[in-house]
């Protein structure tokens, strides 16, 4: 299962032993983590990606964290940004990312 800024606030259902990709689509945002790694356990590093054609500066590219659902509980996979673009502040809303996982 692939998440990004579109399943901000959802409470997403899973089942144990399945994984969860978590792509948001700015480099200004930090590594997404886990809220319980009992339940949620990220696999190996997130990592960012820059896009090709993109100014310097500008946030081109992606930031990902995999996940590999443990057992049954609750997780909530947070990351955060200050800026939403070269010196530009994000707006209310903008800067926090949050989605619950529901492990079964």
């Amino acid at each position: 299962m692939t998440l990004d800024e579109h399943d901000r606030g959802r409470v997403v259902p899973v089942r144990a032993g399945a994984r969860v990709l978590v792509r948001l689509h700015s480099t200004y945002w930090s590594a997404p983590t886990s809220s319980d790694t009992g339940t949620l356990a990220p696999v190996g590093t997130s990592r960012g990606t820059p896009a090709g054609n993109c100014e310097p500066g500008a946030g081109c590219g992606s930031v990902a964290a995999d996940f590999t659902a443990r057992g049954a509980g609750t997780a909530r996979i947070v990351s955060h940004r200050d800026s939403c673009g070269e010196a530009m502040r994000c707006p209310p809303g903008q800067g926090d990312y949050a989605v619950t996982i529901k492990v079964a």
